[in-house]
């Protein structure tokens, strides 16, 4: 028997059992399915972590903080496990350290302390951070307004994307009111910046000029005219709720800062509180962030938290996958199940088959087209399914988590690769060859004669 025969054979096997052949096939279809918009879920959730990694900043920069030798305690006293102080400090050296890391590209120091931003009647308390001008295009800072740092600025302020929403009239009753945005224009309205907490605040009837709210002594601090040329692209969590300026200048007011209240202990200008470290490659994050937790210092960085989450998803991947490949394995029985039966209700054609001359391995080839005709037929209306599926699960989810978790327009719940699509194709193809070995098998084995008497 040559190949056409045996497909032609096959196919009016299948036609002439409709319904079982029909049933069977649902099953691998069901089956595929199954594993199909499992997995599509789990990719879903995995682009969702790297997206809401990536808002979150660059995950090739590390922040660096000073470090803590290990503490261990004797008899209830506190014993550092160093001879040096406990404190590993960031400071120039510290740089110089991390430039002579292999891979590293850029480092830069910043320091920061907490300002109150007054424009009009309208206030906010944030993150004032110094960074070195040159170095914001090389952290990918993203102007989304205006300018980043020039030589030679001075009292200039750029903002994080989302600090226009920070804004609010501390002095109204109804504060901040729901959804309501501020009127102001940070890049043309005149904007006074200072360290006290207090500044543009009614006063308490009761409270006296010379004590603060508190009852502590008032400190006379500056006010500081500041213009704004710059606001920063809004959607990175790194960078949307912080104002940044020239490094130099924050060093020179946290002086004057530290003189008003009388501290003299702070003012050492050559320490920083934290130093950014981009890496050129993404994979030597990690080494690199060991590299620095070696020398001594606090490191993190957002491929922490990549990988965490990449790992979560592997597993819950593992998990959906595991639930739709029981489908499937049902599928696989009902395969087999159906041979077997087709086996015994076809014996005596089998026996006739053998008489006139079909080889043993034109009957085993039979039996498995049949098998695989009916996985490969299941897994590919399975496929279709699977994708129409995908689609209203997208449709359907986001429209839910736009207006629950504000979720943007172009996420994706369910997402299925082309890779995955093959996949499926030729494993339900190969689950149906598998599912009909034995019943080939079977039939391979059956002896001609006992075939032929059989009724």
């Amino acid at each position: 028997m040559n190949s056409l025969d045996l497909v032609s054979m096959g196919i009016r096997n299948l036609w002439r059992r409709k319904l079982r052949t029909f049933l069977t096939v649902l099953g691998v279809i069901i089956g595929t399915s199954s594993i199909i918009v499992m997995l599509s879920l789990g990719f879903g959730m995995r682009e969702a972590f790297n997206n809401q990694i990536k808002q979150m900043g660059s995950v090739n920069i590390i922040t660096v903080s000073q470090g803590y030798n290990e503490m261990y305690y004797d008899g209830g006293v506190s014993v550092s496990s160093s001879s040096s102080s406990t404190e590993k400090k960031l400071n120039e050296e510290s740089l110089a350290e991390f430039k002579n890391i292999p891979d590293v590209t850029a480092v830069t120091p910043i320091v920061e302390d907490q300002i109150k931003l007054v424009d009009g009647k309208y206030s906010t308390y944030m993150s004032l951070k110094g960074i070195d001008p040159s170095s914001m295009k090389e952290f990918d800072f993203k102007i989304g307004e205006g300018r980043l740092f020039q030589t030679g600025d001075q009292d200039v302020l750029i903002f994080g994307g989302g600090m226009k929403h920070t804004f609010y009239d501390e002095n109204s009753r109804r504060r901040r009111g729901p959804n309501k945005e501020p009127e102001i224009d940070l890049m043309n309205d005149k904007i006074i910046m200072t360290f006290d907490m207090n500044y543009g605040r009614k006063r308490n009837p009761n409270e006296s000029s010379l004590k603060n709210q508190d009852g502590e002594k008032k400190v006379n601090y500056k006010t500081y005219k500041v213009k704004t040329v710059g606001i920063l692209q809004e959607g990175s969590y790194d960078t949307d709720y912080n104002v940044y300026m020239p490094i130099e200048q924050v060093k020179k007011l946290i002086k004057e800062k530290n003189k008003a209240e009388g501290n003299k202990t702070q003012t050492n200008g050559n320490e920083y509180q934290t130093i950014l470290v981009k890496v050129e490659d993404i994979s030597k994050v990690q080494e690199v962030q060991q590299k620095i937790k070696d020398m001594g210092y606090e490191a993190w960085s957002l491929s922490d938290a990549l990988e965490s989450l990449n790992k979560t998803s592997v597993i819950i991947q593992a998990v959906l996958g595991g639930i739709g490949a029981v489908s499937l394995l049902v599928a696989a029985i009902g395969i087999a199940n159906t041979m077997i039966m087709s086996i015994y209700e076809r014996t005596k054609e089998i026996g006739v088959m053998k008489v006139i001359g079909a080889s043993l391995r034109d009957i085993k080839k039979l039996f498995l087209f049949e098998a695989g005709m009916i996985g490969l037929l299941g897994g590919t209306v399975g496929i279709v399914l699977s994708e129409v599926l995908s689609i209203i699960i997208n449709k359907v989810g986001i429209n839910f988590l736009q207006n629950n978790m504000g979720a943007s327009a172009d996420t994706r719940i369910s997402i299925i690769p082309i890779w995955l699509i093959f996949a499926a194709m030729g494993f339900s193809a190969l689950v149906g060859l598998m599912s009909g070995y034995y019943p080939a098998k079977k039939a391979m084995n059956l002896s001609a004669l006992e075939a032929i008497r059989t009724e």
